[in-house]
């Protein structure tokens, strides 16, 4: 007996059934409406880029220890990618000229890290993203952090459900060069910090900031960003904060961006949080995580954040941007715990299907004429090439759902004529070929 081949799919990736793809293809359906309702236009990237992008655009992490790495011919490193934003970045640079501007955006990439597959983390995911270009206005990262609480209450989320943790990074830029003394160049240890406090455990925490600094001021003013959620509390924790901070383009921004929240209505979907900071290495300024502020399901479902320079390595234009990422299975696993999923989605739906029972072979090629014109006309059908026993086809009808059900003979071929039962009331009647359409409309309204 040969070897028989593994069924399972490789490790991290996913077999998606029609039940499971169901849901995936709703919630990426009701994604592109809200994208419609913005005027977000949708565009498409290649699979594989060149490694130098990422590695110059996002974190070394993602790119050195993440990251599918494809080699096939020497020195020639390619990547699939592990996110969107460099990738649009190309592209941009590639017509900046001739794009409309400001630049509105959003694509539905299938993307790649090469981490542990754990629960809401896979190494192949869909994830969305949406963004806006060449739009330097606060208002921007109003408009993308809006888009964020419509999508998901869109899918039946409340603020009671989840919560958009925002920060700036300019501001934490202010916080640490003005107030805590901390040399620019170590800011991007700042970030990897605070990026980790809420994925370690406290001892592991605690060794890591005492290894990274040793100033007990430092250290005292880094545990105040890891949990602060008022910007005024934060603020009077600190003494002798010299006058240019509140000068500051971050505080100043995120000042702003907390009062066009209250004076849009979204605040109670939104609260400040010092320790956010994202970990990717290209944002600047706005930064947010939308968590699930359950029990059972307490994580971070997605995040985003404004970005400067967005095209520096591939022109000398200056562009800004902001946007968000947003994976399809951590968006699923939410709506699951608060039962959002919609009920009709765990079972394809049969009641606007035409289901045909064939008696003889030999009336198939006219059953297949009964199914073109009914197609043609709009409506779906099923064909039961058993060509046995009535009964059972009727009762796979039953099984199924449907409420129309045609039943061919050889006298129905003969005759050109259909007998059609109303599976409901079991009623059935013979008509004429050209009265089909007409009596399935009637059937069905």
């Amino acid at each position: 007996m040969s070897e028989k081949f593994p069924t399972r799919p490789i490790r991290g990736m996913n077999d998606l059934y029609p039940r499971k793809l169901r849901i995936v293809n709703y919630l990426i359906e009701t994604i592109k409406k809200v994208a419609d309702l913005y005027c977000y236009e949708e565009f498409e990237s290649p699979l594989l880029e060149p490694i130098e992008i990422f590695a110059a655009k996002s974190s070394e992490e993602l790119v050195n220890e993440q990251s599918f790495v494809v080699e096939k011919k020497k020195n020639e490193r390619l990547i699939l990618r592990p996110e969107l934003t460099p990738s649009l970045a190309r592209m941009v640079a590639k017509k900046s000229q001739a794009l409309k501007k400001p630049i509105r955006w959003f694509s539905v990439p299938t993307c790649y890290r090469y981490e542990r597959p754990q629960r809401g983390r896979s190494r192949e995911f869909k994830q969305p993203n949406f963004d806006i270009l060449a739009e330097n206005s606060i208002y921007a990262d109003l408009e993308i952090i809006n888009i964020a609480i419509d999508i998901l209450t869109t899918l039946g989320a409340n603020e009671d459900q989840f919560q958009i943790f925002f920060n700036n990074r300019r501001f934490i830029d202010s916080v640490c060069e003005l107030i805590l003394g901390i040399d620019k160049k170590k800011m991007p240890l700042v970030y990897k910090i605070l990026d980790k406090f809420q994925k370690m455990d406290s001892n592991e925490f605690d060794k890591y900031v005492l290894d990274s600094f040793d100033d007990e001021f430092i250290i005292q003013g880094i545990y105040k960003l890891t949990e602060a959620n008022d910007i005024e509390e934060l603020m009077s924790s600190f003494e002798n904060i010299p006058p240019e901070f509140f000068e500051a383009k971050g505080f100043n921004e995120l000042k702003q961006l907390e009062l066009l929240l209250d004076e849009s209505g979204l605040s109670k979907y939104c609260t400040f949080s010092s320790g956010i900071v994202r970990g990717l290495d290209y944002y600047t300024g706005t930064v947010f995580e939308v968590f699930d502020t359950g029990e059972e399901n307490r994580r971070s479902i997605f995040g985003g954040g404004r970005y400067d320079n967005l095209l520096d390595l591939f022109s000398e234009e200056k562009l800004s941007g902001v946007g968000f990422g947003m994976g399809i299975l951590t968006l699923r696993l939410f709506l699951q715990t608060y039962d959002l999923i919609p009920d009709n989605l765990k079972e394809k739906d049969y009641s606007k299907t035409i289901y045909i029972a064939t008696l003889k072979e030999e009336v198939a090629p006219y059953t297949v004429q009964i199914a073109n014109k009914i197609r043609n006309d709009g409506y779906a059908c099923i064909i039961d090439y058993r060509f046995e026993s009535i009964g059972n086809q009727l009762s796979k009808a039953n099984e199924l759902g449907v409420k129309i059900s045609l039943i061919i003979g050889p006298n129905e071929m003969n005759e050109r004529s259909i007998t059609i039962k109303n599976m409901k009331t079991e009623k059935q009647k013979s008509i004429k070929f050209e009265n089909l359409n007409k009596e399935i409309t009637a059937l069905f309204s």
